[in-house]
């Protein structure tokens, strides 16, 4: 039997995320949580919002891992950081991504497909890879870093935490952010 998860978050990014827990085949997704959205509310398929953020603490005890799915760097980060101590977080990668040897993803992060990380490089806690995305080798990705559709990361480029880029931006070694 699989770990089950939560995906915090049930917008368009949450059903992105979804779809890369499905097939990673690693979790069974047990539903979403979402402050906006009425709890019942079918979000994908039969998954449903289940929870809101404020009681999620009422359904932790069936939870064993959870993921952020949220753009927004700030409100992904706080969320993060509010639920590391009552849930495990989880690092989801999807299969039709591309990682090189001797990387480094942290927890929380998601790497969508058609993404490429090369050799040696790292990519910090609760970020985002989007699809499309190339990182370079002996690249630095720091925490709650939000890289969009097709962004191009050159080789030996360090980007801080909290950084969201532009979609199709191309991010070389001498414009660190």
């Amino acid at each position: 039997m699989k770990p089950n998860i939560i995906i915090i978050g049930a917008g368009g990014h949450g059903k992105v995320v979804h779809d890369a827990i499905l097939a990673e085949s690693k979790y069974e997704v047990i539903g979403f949580a979402d402050s906006a959205i009425g709890i019942g509310t079918i979000v994908l398929n039969d998954k449903k919002v289940i929870s809101n953020l404020n009681d999620i603490e009422s359904i932790t005890p069936k939870i064993s891992f959870f993921i952020v799915a949220i753009g927004n760097n700030e409100i992904r980060k706080k969320i993060f950081d509010s639920f590391c101590g009552i849930i495990e977080p989880a690092t989801v990668i999807h299969p039709h991504s591309i990682i090189g040897s001797n990387v480094k993803i942290g927890l929380g992060t998601v790497v969508l497909a058609n993404s490429i990380i090369n050799v040696s490089s790292s990519i910090g806690h609760n970020s985002i890879i989007n699809s499309g995305v190339i990182i370079d080798h002996d690249c630095q990705i720091g925490n709650h870093v939000y890289l969009k559709l097709g962004a191009i990361v050159g080789n030996n480029s360090v980007i801080s935490q909290n950084y969201t880029s532009d979609f199709a931006e191309k991010i070389n070694p001498f414009s660190h952010k």
